[in-house]
């Protein structure tokens, strides 16, 4: 199958929504293709600042269609893209006016019983506590975090929402094993409780030093 290509320096996943800019002429044509004609495009990474060609550009990537657009008085164009499947790039077929590639579609492998469970619980659980102690970071009450009962659709959503960069992302995105992609997540996320706790304990720190009246310096004597 032939898909327009998007190359971007982000990582897309299945069955999530990301906002878009698009202000080349070239992709301003290709995205007025897809709505004219209710077809999907490719969304592929490739690392800031690389040049266009097919040595950066990455094999795999997502299908996605625009859900909803806002036309500008210029020609750009904002769009709600929604990923739908992932590919491999068997071959780009061309590159003007935009990239165009022969893909072929694939899916996790099919995968059950307690590994895969026990993987999802840890990862919710995680996904929470990191969920709770960022809301706790900013000040902000924590809205109910709502979880996938899909282990494989959790794990695309925490994928992408992930601080990490691009790169680990990919690897997140290539991997077949639902069970794999999970426990990598769970290592990820065990680093970013630590972190936040690690952010949390000092900022009490330092409020407690701001508070004493002597910004932590011992007091003068009268």
């Amino acid at each position: 199958m032939e898909l327009p290509i998007f190359p971007l320096p982000l990582v897309m996943f299945p069955h999530v929504i990301v906002p878009l800019h698009i202000f080349e002429e070239r992709y301003r044509l290709m995205i007025n293709n897809c709505i004219e004609g209710a077809e999907a495009f490719g969304i592929v990474f490739i690392p800031s600042g690389s040049a266009e060609d097919e040595s950066a550009i990455r094999r795999v990537g997502v299908s996605a269609k625009v859900v909803q657009f806002d036309r500008l008085d210029d020609g750009r164009l904002n769009i709600m893209a929604a990923g739908e499947k992932r590919f491999h790039v068997r071959r780009f077929t061309g590159s003007s006016p935009f990239w165009k590639a022969d893909v072929e579609y694939f899916d996790d492998d099919q995968e059950s019983g307690d590994e895969l469970q026990e993987s999802y619980t840890e990862t919710v659980r995680l996904y929470r506590e990191a969920s709770r102690l960022a809301a706790k970071l900013r000040g902000i009450e924590l809205d109910e975090v709502r979880i996938s009962e899909s282990p494989e659709l959790l794990s695309y959503m925490v994928s992408y929402v992930l601080g990490v960069e691009p790169e680990p992302k990919q690897e997140l995105l290539e991997m077949t094993s639902t069970t794999g992609r999970l426990k990598s997540l769970t290592v990820y996320l065990e680093d970013a409780v630590q972190r936040l706790n690690g952010q949390i304990a000092r900022d009490e720190v330092s409020e407690k030093v701001k508070g004493n009246g002597h910004l932590g310096l011992p007091g003068k004597k009268t």
